[in-house]
């Protein structure tokens, strides 16, 4: 064990005695070395075989024939409900980032037991805008992108892509504003002929943010793209209802 990884342990144990660690997704105090408690760790995985391995979503809302599928493979933990989206509105609120950062524990195992994901050149987190970082102190995507890079010592490069300032929360909009928003993100030139990245974000919900990325990093000779996300919203039938539910997780943000 390095030194660095012996000063990381120290401080989130003293950290621990001042403020008490606890599971982002149910509240109770959990152990200072632990992410989620035993029970929450138990409910939130989805279930092996329920979704298509290619854009992330359940097989009855797949997506790969949709003309704007631009990343080749997913890896996603959770569903966006109950547990899983009470720890990740956490994160959204800088409060408690562990649902993350389990996460991404979780997916970098899952890489490590797949030979082509472990082979990926690059992780890379879907980024914040300068001003949205400012105000949180912290973006989801990237302790996510940490972890997995934590685990499987696949190099993290979080400057690839960039976020302009302005633009909506992705959550406050319909499935086309969504499209037309994701074009405040952005790349500049850099030589990645051949490359396999793989591409981290908190929620899969129409899929445009991580098409979007996912292009920008093709636009510079990325070959594959493997989405890894903490979760995956399910399809409602009734559009309506569903903006209400993200206008519900939009006001909790706002709190």
């Amino acid at each position: 064990m390095s030194m660095m990884q012996k000063m990381k342990i120290l401080s989130q144990f003293c950290l621990d005695l001042m403020y008490p660690n606890r599971c982002p997704c149910c509240d109770i105090h959990i152990k200072w070395n632990e992410f989620l408690c035993e029970k929450c760790k138990n409910v939130i995985l989805i279930e092996d075989g329920i979704l298509c391995p290619f854009c992330g979503k359940s097989h009855n809302d797949c997506i790969c024939n949709e003309d704007d599928m631009k990343y080749d493979e997913a890896i996603v933990l959770s569903w966006y409900e109950e547990e899983a989206k009470k720890g990740i509105i956490e994160a959204k609120l800088s409060e408690n980032c562990n649902f993350m950062k389990y996460a991404g524990y979780e997916i970098g195992k899952r890489i490590l037991e797949n030979e082509q994901w472990n082979m990926a050149d690059a992780i890379v987190p879907v980024p914040m805008s300068k001003n949205d970082f400012l105000l949180r102190g912290v973006n989801p995507a990237e302790c996510i992108a940490r972890e997995i890079s934590s685990v499987t010592h696949i190099p993290l490069y979080k400057n690839w892509l960039k976020k302009k300032n302005g633009g909506q929360k992705q959550h406050m909009l319909s499935r086309d504003e969504r499209a037309e928003n994701v074009k405040q993100f952005y790349t500049e030139k850099h030589n990645l002929n051949g490359y396999t990245v793989i591409l981290c974000d908190d929620i899969l919900t129409t899929g445009s943010t991580m098409n979007r990325c996912a292009e920008l990093l093709k636009s510079n000779g990325v070959k594959t793209v493997i989405a890894a996300l903490a979760a995956t919203t399910k399809r409602k039938e009734n559009e309506i209802w569903q903006q209400q539910i993200l206008e519900s997780t939009s006001e909790q943000l706002k709190q």
